[in-house]
């Protein structure tokens, strides 16, 4: 029924396109308006800029000459607005003559700071960022791509945004990265920010690999290259327009669209090699002391044989058979973009080719996207959009894994080195019988193809009154495989050595329809008000199909079908989200504000007896640099706002989470079997979403004639209602615990951006970007009476506790150590040990352009004050020993022995509480709970552009050239033990673990740009 509706209204909004076509009478009574627009202090042209006759659907882009063309304008004099990223907004008037073309010119400044930009994402009424009440964030994403090594949307963010933290589960290519936007609230939901390309929200999320270390993640399969911008919604900014599933955060991508009114057309073509090499990580090496057996004459270990009882000997199984090697990128990406006199377009080819540093990791990426934007006449242009995806990643078996590369390799030992003919059938210095071959043999694959779609008309039948729709879909189809093939060398054991086939076959729809209105009127001179109200519909499907196959006769036949035993299973959930919103904008001589605002929610996933979901909003904006009575101090501060917000927004239940299911289980009665079923979610009624309420205050402002712009601000977020699994009695016979609306969680910080133009000459130019920002994070409640519910486990060593982060680190804490009797005294009790996330993070770009044409620029970031749980020196030094600092008795001081293993005193326990309890090294991870903090130079790059004299020269064959060296992860500098703080081994949200895990690449890129 949805679906039907969708296409309903698209049919609408086509019929509606036709009949507003202009006439031939219609152009005999209209004008046009053509120009340049420059850039005031070079006179260099300005490309990409839009060029908007206000109260009309009328819209132009400039092309690269900066020329710009309107048609259809109705006779008089008429006002031009021209904005543009980096600029400050400029506004000019022509007279229009019917059947005439006007000629206005129009310079623009550049400027850090930017009030009259137009915000996309997060705004309804006056979209003008200095009318907004919450800040939404900026990333000029086609700027950034020029010359930084951007392979991904996860590169586009990383360090530009304060408040947004990314990190990198693993160096593998095509794994997943995760995105927390001011913090974690929720333990059971996601705390993934939602995803929407050009106002459609597309699927988001991680994906399992089948392996605990490793995920795959959707979006991946977006090209950066088609991004013009990335508008990033933290705040009550999310709470009218997105509504009760936006408490992570909204990241609202705006592709690059055609340029109507340009009467242009331009091609690029972007090619682009790198490679990419763990030069700074060493894989350590294993050890073992030799045995009699090992020693002997006869022995098949070449370590140990002919030396002494008790020598230590070593090995690296990496190293020996050289696992790692220097992976390759290759990418390729084609542009054609233009427009006529009412109508542009944009059509993208993308491809990207990149083989990881171990050898059965690959990442391929194909993307075809076009958008074409129509401009009908002065009240109607619709814009739509197409864009084709298929991705294919092959994940190595690593990364909390013991049997994968590093598992394999770091939890080996020496001591079962084998160089007999039958060696290669034993574990030869691994962990078990997969050595090379076994390993580069596994196939954990994805191949994903997607198509999403877009179509948005906006419709100003007069000047005060604006409408927007909204609809498209995102649908992702995936073939998904782990394959282990058959073979004679016992390399995995059991039925598995007789091939193995786990595939699963996968779609995801979701269907977004959206319309938002907005009455504006003038009370005389000074007030206008903006009355916005909308609808959102958003429909979504997941299905899932599941066939294992074992035992094959040729691994060259390996289908599912072929096996001979196989099994198989399936599901599907669907949800549906509706969203009624209005807002109410007063605005006072265009430069006080105030917004009040209201959405209401109704969720399939919601409870059958919980009500609708409300989400108040409320704020205010004051440009005070604009009043009369600042002009003393505007020599020191040239611009100031001041902006406050409240709202609320929410985290909706999974689809299924509130009802009551039955598990399909199968009994059998005198050799009959029949179907049966047995309890498995105990399901609640009144289960409803997860509830945030965000004030944020801060300001905007820029000194030194807007040559520097500084934007502050503080945020506090609480959440209640969090959804966690209440005990209840086994008796009940129910699989599950039911899930219920308790606890609460609470977020603030503080959040700087800073852009600085330290240098504007002729031939030097200097530009300074920094961001920092605060973090405390606090589980706040755990319920009360009846609904309390005791601290329990979180993510590795994590645990709920409250008055601590979320999954906050937690070990039996050493009190004392006394080297002379060997005991160590420790906690009763697990205390926590340091934050999961960093409360402090800063970054720090410079770019510096000499002579126009040759430009550099460094990325440095850091990360402060959290704890990496190191699982690998755990389990190489107290689990399996494979460690010298544990064998070599004169590796460590006895202090440092005692603090990481313990007593040593035969019959004596490890470690003793204060309360006089034995306790085990498993109970006292304090050696292994270290500080993560690190400072990273995350990107270089160096682009020359062919000067504009010499590529008038070459007219006919290119317009424009340009050649970019880049390094992405150069260097890091940390006290942290392991190979990389920033990775984390454990797919789930609350943990921060090294275990046998991949550390970031250093990858270089040379990139070659040409227009023509």
């Amino acid at each position: 029924m949805f679906h039907r509706a969708i296409i309903r209204r698209l049919a609408v909004i086509a019929a509606v396109l036709l009949v507003a076509l202009p006439s031939r009478a219609l152009f005999a009574q209209t004008g046009t308006i053509s120009g340049k627009v420059t850039d005031a202090a070079t006179a260099q042209p300005i490309a990409d800029a839009r060029v908007v006759i206000a109260g009309t659907a009328f819209e132009a882009q400039t092309n690269k000459d900066g020329d710009f063309r309107l048609t259809n304008v109705k006779p008089g004099r008429t006002g031009v607005s021209v904005f543009r990223l980096g600029y400050k907004a400029s506004r000019d008037s022509v007279m229009v003559l019917a059947g005439q073309t006007a000629t206005l010119n129009i310079k623009m400044t550049q400027s850090v700071i930017n009030l009259s930009e137009v915000v996309v994402t997060g705004t309804a009424g006056n979209q003008e960022r200095k009318a907004q009440a919450a800040l939404v964030a900026s990333v000029k994403a086609a700027d950034i791509i020029k010359d930084a090594p951007i392979t991904s949307v996860a590169n586009l963010l990383q360090s530009r945004v304060p408040g947004v933290a990314l990190s990198a589960q693993s160096g593998t290519a095509g794994t997943a990265t995760t995105i927390r936007i001011r913090g974690a609230s929720s333990i059971n939901l996601s705390n993934q920010p939602l995803l929407f390309i050009d106002g459609v929200r597309i699927n988001e999320g991680q994906i399992g690999s089948g392996q605990s270390g490793q995920a795959f993640d959707r979006m991946n399969d977006l090209n950066p290259e088609e991004i013009e911008s990335i508008e990033v919604v933290k705040g009550p900014a999310a709470a009218t327009l997105y509504g009760a599933d936006a408490s992570a955060g909204v990241i609202q991508i705006i592709t690059k669209k055609g340029r109507a009114g340009s009467n242009s057309f331009e091609q690029t073509l972007r090619v682009e090699g790198g490679t990419s090499e763990l030069a700074n990580y060493t894989p350590p090496d294993n050890y073992a002391l030799c045995t009699a057996a090992t020693v002997a004459a006869t022995s098949t270990n070449p370590l140990c044989r002919g030396k002494t009882i008790g020598d230590l000997v070593s090995d690296n199984p990496l190293r020996r058979v050289g696992a790692f090697r220097t992976g390759e990128d290759r990418g390729v990406n084609y542009g054609a973009r233009g427009g006529g006199q009412n109508y542009g377009f944009n059509l993208s080819y993308g491809s990207q080719n990149t083989s990881g540093t171990l050898p059965n990791n690959r990442y391929n990426r194909y993307n075809v996207r076009t958008n074409v934007n129509y401009i009908a006449n002065s009240k109607l242009n619709v814009d739509v959009g197409l864009g084709l995806t298929q991705s294919s990643i092959d994940l190595p078996d690593n990364d909390n894994n013991i049997f994968g590369w590093l598992g394999g390799a770091l939890l080996g030992s020496p001591a079962t080195r084998n160089d007999s003919p039958t060696g290669a059938l034993t574990q030869d210095g691994w962990f078990s019988n997969r050595h090379y071959n076994a390993i580069n043999s596994i196939q954990r694959r994805l191949l994903t193809k997607r198509v999403t779609t877009s179509v948005t008309a906006n419709y100003t039948p007069t000047a005060w009154f604006t409408n927007r729709f909204t609809g498209g879909m995102d649908y992702a189809n995936d073939d998904q495989r782990s394959f282990f093939p058959k073979n004679d060398s016992l390399w995995y054991g059991g039925l598995t050595d007789g091939g193995s086939n786990a595939s699963t076959s996968r779609s995801a729809e979701r269907y977004t329809f959206d319309y938002l209105g907005n009455a504006k009127k003038g009370w005389g001179a000074d007030w206008e008000t903006n009355l916005s109200f909308g609808l959102q519909v958003i429909s979504s499907r997941n299905t899932l199909l599941t066939a294992t196959g074992i035992g094959f006769v040729t691994n060259s036949n390996n289908s599912v079908g072929s096996a001979a035993t196989t099994t198989g299973g399936g599901g599907f959930t669907e949800q549906r989200q509706f969203g009624y919103l209005s807002q109410l904008q007063i605005g006072n001589k265009n430069r006080r504000f105030l917004q009040v605002g209201v959405r209401v929610d109704k969720n399939s996933s919601f409870g059958v007896r919980a009500p609708s979901f409300v989400l108040p909003k409320v704020g205010g904006s004051w440009a005070i640099s604009e009043e009369e009575f600042f002009n003393p101090l505007a020599g020191l501060i040239n611009t100031l706002r001041l902006r406050a917000a409240y709202g609320t927004t929410g985290r909706s239940p999974n689809p299924g989470d509130a009802l009551t299911t039955l598990v399909a289980a199968p009994f059998n009665i005198v050799g009959s079997t029949s179907p049966g079923a047995i309890p498995g979610n105990p399901g609640n009624g009144n289960l409803k979403p997860e509830r945030g309420t965000e004030f944020e205050a801060g300001l905007d402002a820029g000194f030194f004639d807007n040559r520097v712009s500084a934007e502050l601000t503080y945020f506090r977020k609480a959440t209640k209602d969090l959804i966690i699994a209440k005990p209840q009695p086994p008796s009940l016979g129910f699989a599950s615990f039911p899930l219920a609306n308790i606890g609460s969680v609470e977020n603030s910080g503080l959040e700087l951006a800073l852009n600085i133009s330290a240098l504007n000459k002729a031939n030097v130019r200097w530009d300074i970007r920094a961001g920092a920002n605060t973090l405390h994070n606090e589980l706040t409640s755990l319920g009360s009476g009846a609904d309390l519910v005791l601290p329990f486990p979180l993510g590795g060593v994590g645990r709920t506790i409250v008055g601590q982060q979320l999954g906050v680190p937690v070990s039996k804490r050493i009190e004392s150590i006394n080297t002379t009797t060997n005991v160590v005294t420790v906690s009763d009790t697990l205390a926590p040990m340091g934050n999961l996330f960093p409360t402090f993070e800063w970054n720090l770009t410079n770019t510096v352009t000499l002579f126009k044409s040759i430009r550099l620029s460094a990325l440095l970031d850091a990360k402060r004050d959290f704890i990496v749980s190191n699982n690998t020196a755990f389990f190489r030094e107290t689990q399996l020993v494979r460690s010298n600092l544990r064998l070599d008795p004169t590796a460590l001081s006895a202090t440092e022995r005692l603090r990481r293993f313990g007593n040593p005193t035969s019959g004596q326990p490890a470690f003793v509480t204060n309360k006089g309890n034995p306790a085990t090294v498993n109970d006292v991870r304090d050696a292994y709970l270290e500080r993560g903090d690190f400072v990273r130079l995350r990107e270089v790059s160096a682009t020359y552009t062919l000067p504009s004299s010499l590529a008038r020269r070459m007219r006919g064959v290119v317009d424009g050239a340009s050649v970019t060296f880049a390094m992405q992860n150069v260097k890091l500098w940390t006290d942290y033990s392991g190979p990389d703080p920033e990775v984390n081994s454990q797919t789930g949200a609350f943990s921060r673990e090294d275990f046998l895990t991949l550390p970031n690449p250093r990858k270089t890129v040379l990139r070659f740009n040409f227009t023509f």
